[in-house]
């Protein structure tokens, strides 16, 4: 259970649905995922994500036997030989006010217990990555205040290798980008208490044909975990076409990574081509990419199949397979790009998304439960790309741990609904506007999912939305105002709303 004694101060800005805020000032506040799975044995490391004013002293009950928690960061390390669920209490406590959270270690059989939080390199630099680079990019991730929130990996994608494995068939990396090896950047990366993640292929070759996985899965596993690498992206160049054959390889990897003596978060990534949804679990997936690559455009005819709203609408239906542990993965966010990534298919090809367009991929990111991997410049953000890669609530949403994916309820007029189940019996709605022109929406309690009587808070606007009712006659004690709720919507923007169970006050 949070309890949180002070409020979050939130000034607001243009767009109309940006806000500005100091995570540096102020009580504690937690964030980020409230269930970190773990496997026995291995080592286990993890950041409590905390907003507020610095410094904050922690303190830690019910740790298991082998983790320590230290107590002017939060970073909670070690190793749990035990499987099992472990439930910690933990405190935070600044000059401004102390907060207490509850949080699950899960030691089992799935990592990514909540969606993964974190960077992408690949369509903000494609190739130009170097180690130098990925240091600022871990830099940027702690100053910017993205790592209390709870992001926490620094995914590198293609194009670290070096031109070939080394004599014994070990993978070697790119000396002159990286002149300090792979293990020198994750020693880095983790001293911010963030999490390296690495791409390969399950095929002969990396989609930049760099060398691949294929046949080298185990040697691979057991260099990545002794490099200290935390999640692996794994992409299918150069591979065979058929379903049978994906899942034989990636199940070979999943098993290799399984047994490598590190917990490593393994990404599939065939773009959507022969449904892992149905498989990829079983593989060793812990999360699955739906569909092809991204591009940082919001509809465009020549590469409709690459272009955000054909992605989205590729989502529906596919929620009854996702959950924790296992999630559907639309690709990475394209935030903040404005059309200057470099990754192939873009780089200037397109302006961009707009701000309104941009809030939206983050809303449905977040009410799909898709891993928020951010690839934009973190050393370089404008107010509005940190405003919607950085709004706590809806963060919140994605983070949810129920873990289940929303649905898309309602198409009409332009106007999609989507319903998304939350712990303890609350719920977000998610309201877009696909069409070119500024709609007024009024929203029911005849939608299914939300009969009866909720109050609304607008997640965008940090504010609360008013009382969602059949109406509001017969009400005792406090008086409300009720009855249906009225959005204006801008064109591709949407409306995010939290709704708790409304419960009339007594005694007024």
């Amino acid at each position: 259970m949070k309890k949180i004694f002070t409020a979050l101060a939130i000034f607001a800005i243009v767009p109309t649905f940006i806000f500005s805020q100091n995570l540096t000032e102020g009580p504690p506040v937690f964030h980020g995922a409230k269930v970190i799975g773990n496997y026995p044995g291995t080592e286990f490391t993890f950041l409590v994500p905390v907003t507020g004013e610095r410094p904050i002293s922690f303190s830690v009950k019910n740790l298991p036997k082998g983790l320590k928690m230290d107590p002017n960061s939060g970073f909670i390390k070690g190793k749990v030989d035990a499987a099992g669920e472990y439930k910690i209490s933990v405190e935070a406590v600044n000059k401004k006010g102390v907060a207490e959270e509850e949080l699950k270690i899960v030691i089992g059989e799935s990592l990514c217990l909540a969606p993964p939080m974190g960077w992408n390199s690949w369509n903000v630099f494609a190739s130009e990555i170097d180690e130098k680079l990925l240091m600022e990019i871990a830099d940027a991730m702690v100053s910017t205040g993205m790592r209390d929130l709870g992001y926490q990996y620094i995914n590198i994608d293609d194009f670290w290798h070096a031109a070939s494995r080394d004599a014994n068939g070990n993978p070697v990396v790119d000396e002159k980008k990286f002149p300090n090896g792979m293990k020198y950047l994750s020693d880095y990366v983790h001293s911010k208490g963030l999490k390296l993640g690495i791409n390969s292929c399950a095929g002969n070759m990396t989609c930049g044909k760099c060398f691949g996985g294929y046949t080298y899965e185990d040697i691979d596993a057991k260099t990545y975990a002794e490099w200290g690498i935390d999640l692996l992206k794994y992409d299918y160049c150069f591979a065979p076409w058929s379903r049978k054959a994906a899942k034989e390889r990636y199940t070979k990897m999943g098993t290799a990574l399984k047994n490598s003596g590190r917990s490593i978060v393994f990404s599939v990534c065939e773009w959507g081509i022969r449904k892992p949804w149905l498989w990829a679990k079983d593989a060793g997936g812990s999360y699955w990419r739906t569909t092809p690559d991204i591009f940082d455009v919001w509809k465009y005819t020549s590469v409709w199949r690459y272009s955000f709203m054909h992605i989205l609408k590729k989502q529906k239906g596919l929620e009854k397979y996702a959950g924790p542990g296992h999630w559907n993965d639309p690709d990475m966010l394209t935030v903040g790009n404005y059309g200057t990534g470099k990754a192939t298919g873009a780089n200037g090809k397109f302006k961009g998304m707009s701000d309104n367009e941009y809030q939206t991929e983050m809303s449905l990111w977040c009410m799909l439960n898709a891993p928020l991997l951010a690839s934009c410049d973190l050393r370089n953000m404008n107010e509005a790309t940190k405003s919607i890669l950085m709004n706590p609530e809806i963060i919140a949403i994605n983070q949810d741990e129920l873990g289940e994916q929303a649905k898309l309820i309602s198409k009409k007029g332009g106007m999609w609904v989507y319903l998304k189940n939350l712990e303890g019996g609350k719920k977000a709605i998610a309201i877009l506007n696909i069409s070119e022109k500024e709609k007024t929406f009024v929203l029911t309690t005849k939608k299914p999912g939300i009969e009866g009587r909720w109050t609304a808070h607008d997640v965008w606007q940090h504010k609360d939305a008013g009382l969602l009712a059949p109406d509001a006659s017969g009400q005792t004690g406090e008086l409300v105002s009720g009855g249906n709720l009225s959005f204006t919507i801008k064109p591709h923007e949407t409306v995010v709303l939290r709704l708790e169970k409304f419960v009339a006050k007594v005694g007024y």
